[in-house]
């Protein structure tokens, strides 16, 4: 017998089917229930509720129509295979086989069908792959819901759909040569439902909660009931006929002859089309119904928007007052972007748990389309207790496996890498993964160094010069391996080339860090080489399994040093490490199986290899379902599942409903019939769906606004019918509703709309108190940071040189550091891929030219061991930069060049019971000389004057025997300049007053700027008045547009961004300059020489 129960409310029809369970239980013990399901999320709701309501639910097999059809097939028909050869799996492989044999490409059986496809199969490496996979999935639908195709091709015959059945049937013609192991489900079918017999059918047959079934499904479940009693448990939105009610804008079609009893509630005519044709098809099965609708009071907008669809009410037949709207109980909101939509539903949340405490968070499903743009931002947004907003329990489910498995998230990212040019910054994250470091005997403690060396050792991309196309092993993995390999066999005594390979000389005592690297590239080169060569399926599982193997390791008791919990925590981690193993190993044996049975005996290239096993990792995890505290999942696994709480997020135009286009020669998109499933159709059913099973608060967002320029963007179609239902309901106009009812929240979660009392707005609230007390705590007039000196303790007795120069260099970094032990803020820049297009340690390339012309070196040499460290970039480029390198070279004095270096000079200056005490290290026969391999900043010109200024202040005690003058030559690659000498007695004074302020320094902050300081002494030397050197001193400090001024240098701002006045505007500016930079200036009055 078949049975139709049917409902508005899923609790009644779970509760009717604990009923029946209770009162007619199964007449074995041992018998399992049969229940048949629409997804993983009905089956945990259903398990649940038996659960709570009987006790106990065991002994239940819960299976699809699909599932349900092939288990009957294998059960009732002799020699049925588990793996039916007509899967889409196995035809998939099939007709790759066709695709890549000599008889499809040059036989004219197949001219019709090359014809057709050469272009697609020509449009890309895994084109076959993919147009396989498709063509197999739509010959899996034709057999589902078009069963008399199937038949008629089969025959021979063409049914007149139009070009592409030609070609099509023929495809199918070889799919079913009658060479398979079994036939298809559509040649199965008469025989299956001719075998149906109460002696090896179940007692009975559940179907819950099923919102659309193909009409195949349909006529095996009638042909069941005559055997077995078949219970089906059917969600109605209506309790009333509503299988004629169709949208107002068909209606308007039919003109005059328009039937006006074909209207019915406009969301249920255009939400409804799926279901209305499965309860069409219901109706035509001889069948007992039993009704259970329940309907609930108005007393709040959602309960009415539900009574007026049970009821097939137009919305304005009921006049309902507007106040209706502020119940809460339909809540629409427009964000800026999905992390703000989380953020948002949170303290919505918050607010509704704290207003019903009798509520639980498993009373609340948050659905989406797609749930992975949210995935990432929902630990960070619910699972966080943040600012005076705890965190909330919630289970995610529905998400790619490779998000769930770290393993798997791993392969996932060597696939990438298989794929890809090796860059630095697709290589690195993968070795941070666990499952890696694991394997080669590497922590995240050696991390930063492999990091630093990498970066020295200017790897970029490739894994050797093959990849790169290239004669050397230029920026790549290989040169960076040999490399470091030849410095652990050469001794560094400045000779480091071999064979135009520059030894890298690292931490001796780290040797097994880079060992362990090494390994660990030389096992992506090994299985990157093995991976490039095509292969038959078999030779790929293997290799699948050798990259696991070789790569991952699954986390193991690694941390048994830990207390219980942890050890209880890394046994837990270690199972599900194995677990993916386990998922993988699954994977590879399926693969086989059915590329086995498909007969696919050709070979297959990466490519295709890498997108079919993305497909595995690219799958739902079944994992979530229900698990305690609040719900995330797409829409389709928890489609129908009642809760008190609907959030939807995402309902964003062109997102929901999904507009997946069938292919263009989908024959049963190009001729539709009634109950063909359609995922547009689909997703308005969900949506109808959502609205019916939230109890009392149904909750819609979507982006509507952008994140960019704050552009309104409209909603989905199905957000806007429902504001249009509403308005009719209430008496208003859609517009003015819609502007005016739907929440608009701002871009950040701290905006004042939130937290100012006179300024909430739009029931806007946050549960940040965090926020709350920083916004509405009284503003306090900014103070400055620095206001009197620090208790004066006498000056050192030894200033070092270093520290000295260090501190002229930026005076108020130099104090932050010292006094407060501040840090500027650690900005790390990202890993670039890309090849240098200019020199790397440009000051490294001057240097080595320099001491090639001084020892009369060849410059080709130093061009080859300068290749050899990556240095330049590749190509003519970097000849052009050698170029320019050692033309600055030539450029240089020869004079200069030969003078006699002269060893460091170690020297003390009394000064009123202080030494400045250091050693000058650059000094030569000519006097002192610094080589710059480009035009000095500000800084370093202030540190070059201190060197001056100090080697002139200790001349006589040099000697004149050593140096021939006191001139300081600063060679730079476009000219030479001279700072003449000081007398001693007049540097010694001036060196005095620099200590002096130096003194001061160590006890506040001084307004002393390097580029502003040197700008107005400058301007002070050509026009000898302040003024002007103060005009100069501003531009300096405040900026353009090209260059960023000193006033927004982060020490800078932090000391002096409070101050009344600006500090160059100060007295002790002024006295900095006066009597420190401009005298200085004036003594050096620099000289150029552009001697060859």
């Amino acid at each position: 017998m078949f049975y139709l129960y049917q409902s508005n409310r899923l609790e009644s029809l779970a509760a009717l089917f604990a009923g029946i369970q209770r009162v007619r239980p199964l007449e074995s013990a041992l018998a399992a229930e049969q229940i048949v399901v629409q997804s993983q999320g009905m089956r945990r709701y259903l398990s649940v509720y038996l659960a709570r309501e009987l006790g106990v639910a065991a002994n239940l097999q819960f299976s699809l129509p699909a599932s349900l059809t092939w288990q009957l097939m294998q059960k009732l028909i002799p020699d049925i295979p588990a793996l039916s050869p007509f899967s889409p799996e196995v035809m998939r492989w099939r007709l790759l086989d066709l695709f890549r044999s000599e008889r499809f490409q040059t036989t004219s059986e197949f001219e019709n069908v090359r014809a057709v496809l050469q272009s697609y199969l020509g449009s890309g490496e895994s084109a076959d792959y993919q147009l396989a996979g498709q063509l197999a999935d739509i010959f899996d639908q034709y057999l589902v819901y078009r069963p008399q195709w199937i038949d008629a091709w089969q025959e021979g015959k063409l049914l007149g759909l139009g070009e592409d059945e030609v070609w099509q049937a023929q495809l199918w013609r070889y799919l079913d040569d009658g060479n398979q192991s079994a036939p298809h489900r559509v040649a199965l079918w008469e025989k299956l439902l001719s075998s149906l017999d109460k002696a090896h059918l179940p007692e009975r047959f559940f179907v819950f909660g099923i919102s659309t079934m193909a009409p195949m499904y349909l006529q095996l479940l009638q042909k069941i009931s005559e055997h077995c009693d078949v219970f089906v448990f059917a969600l109605n939105p209506s309790g009333q006929y509503w299988g004629n009610v169709i949208e107002a804008a068909q209606l308007l079609k039919g003109g005059d002859d328009a039937d006006l009893s074909q209207t019915g509630h406009p969301l249920l005519a255009s939400l409804g089309k799926q279901g209305r044709d499965f309860f069409d098809f219901l109706t035509e099965i001889g069948l007992e119904e039993q009704p259970v609708f329940e309907e609930v009071s108005d007393d709040t907008l959602l309960h009415c928007l539900q009574n007026d669809i049970q009821n097939l009410q137009m919305p304005s037949e009921n006049s309902r007052t507007t106040d209706l709207l502020d119940d809460g109980s339909v809540r629409i909101v427009s964000a800026h972007s999905p992390l703000r939509e989380l953020q948002i539903l949170k303290d919505k949340l918050l607010r509704i748990l704290h207003e019903h405490p009798d509520w639980q968070p498993h009373d609340i499903a948050v659905l989406t389309p797609n749930i992975e743009p949210y995935s990432p931002f929902i630990e960070a947004v619910f699972g966080q207790a943040q600012g005076g907003a705890q965190a909330l329990p919630y289970s995610v489910s529905d998400v790619k496996l490779s998000r769930r498995q770290p393993l798997l998230y791993a392969l996932e990212q060597t696939l990438d890498l298989l794929e890809s040019r090796f860059e630095v910054d697709k290589v690195l994250p993968l070795l941070e993964s666990g499952v890696v470091l694991r394997r080669f005997g590497l922590t995240a403690d050696d991390l930063p160094l492999l990091h630093d060396t990498i970066a020295e050792l200017n790897v970029h991309w490739g894994l050797d010069g093959t990849m790169r196309g290239a004669a050397d092993n230029l920026f790549t993995w290989q040169q960076a391996l040999e490399r470091i390999v030849l410095g652990w066999m050469l001794p560094d005594d400045g000779s480091p080339l071999w064979q135009n390979v520059s030894a890298w000389h690292g931490d001796v005592n780290r040797l097994d860090v880079f060992g362990r690297f090494a390994a660990f590239i030389r096992t992506l080169s090994r299985l990157a080489a093995e991976w490039r060569k095509p292969a038959a399926a078999e030779e790929w599982t293997e290799r699948c399994r050798d990259l696991v193997q070789s790569l991952f390791l699954p986390d193991a008791d690694d941390q048994y040093a830990l207390q219980q919990f942890e050890q209880a925590l890394a046994k837990w981690q270690e199972e599900t490490a194995l677990a993916a193993v386990q998922n993988l190993e699954n994977e590879w044996v399926k693969w086989q199986e059915e590329s086995t049975l498909a007969g696919f005996v050709g070979q297959l290239p990466q490519q295709t290899v890498i997108r079919h096993i993305r497909r595995f990792l690219g799958s739902e995890s079944q994992a979530g379902f229900l698990r305690g505290g609040i719900t995330f999942c797409s829409m389709v696994p928890m489609r129908s599942l009642p809760f008190k709480v609907i959030c939807l997020l995402g309902l964003n135009d062109g997102d929901f409903p999904r507009n997946t286009k069938a292919a263009v020669f989908d024959l049963i998109a190009q001729h539709p019939q009634k109950g063909d499933r359609a995922r547009r159709d689909d997703d308005r059913y969900l949506f109808l769906e959502a609205i019916i099973s939230a109890r009392d608060i149904l909750y819609l967002s979507y982006v509507g606004r952008s994140i960019r320029n704050d552009d309104e963007l409209a909603p989905s179609a199905l957000v806007s019918e429902l504001i249009d239902t509403i308005a009719a309901m209430t008496g208003r106009r859609s517009k003015g509703l819609a502007e005016h009812w739907v929440e608009q929240h701002p871009l950040q979660p701290f905006s004042h709309r939130y937290f100012i009392a006179d300024k909430i707005s739009d029931d806007l609230f946050s549960t940040r108190q965090d926020y709350a007390e920083a916004l509405n705590r009284p503003r306090e007039q900014a103070r400055p940071f620095f206001s009197e000196a620090l208790e004066e303790n006498s000056p050192a007795p030894t200033v070092w040189q270093d520290d000295f120069i260090r501190f002229w260099k930026n005076p108020v970094k130099t104090w932050l550091q010292q006094t407060l032990g501040w840090r500027e803020p650690y900005r790390d820049e990202a890993w670039e891929s890309a090849e240098p297009f200019e020199p790397q340690r440009a000051d490294k390339i001057a240097a080595a030219y320099l001491d090639a012309r001084r020892h009369n070196q060849d410059f080709q040499e130093t061009a080859v061991r300068l290749d050899a460290e990556s240095l330049l970039p590749a190509g003519e480029l970097g000849k052009l930069w050698q170029q320019n390198f050692q033309t600055a070279a030539k450029r240089i004095d020869g004079a200069l060049l030969q003078s006699p270096k002269l060893p460091p000079f170690a020297y003390e200056i009394q000064f009123d019971g202080q030494t400045l005490q250091g050693s000058l290290g650059n000094l030569y026969q000519c006097g002192q000389v610094f080589y710059l391999d480009r035009k000095p900043n500000a800084p370093q010109r202030i540190a070059l004057l201190l060197e001056h200024l100090i080697f002139c202040a200790v001349g006589p005690a040099v000697g004149p025997s050593e140096t021939e003058t006191r001139q300081t030559h600063i060679v730079q690659p476009e000219e030479t300049k001279i700072y003449p000498a000081i007398p001693s007695s007049q540097a010694q004074q001036m060196l005095q007053k620099w200590l002096a302020f130096f003194n001061l320094g160590q006890t506040r902050p001084l307004p002393f700027f390097a580029k502003t300081s040197l700008a107005a002494a400058e301007a002070y030397g050509k026009k000898q008045s302040w003024e002007d050197a103060l005009n100069k001193a501003k531009e300096s400090y405040h900026g353009n547009k090209v260059s960023k001024g000193q006033k927004d240098y982060t020490e800078v701002a932090l000391v002096f961004g409070n101050e009344d006045t600006e500090p160059v505007e100060g007295a002790l500016f002024q006295r900095l300059v006066e009597e420190l930079l401009i005298p200085l200036l004036e003594a050096v009055k620099e000289e150029s020489s552009d001697a060859a």
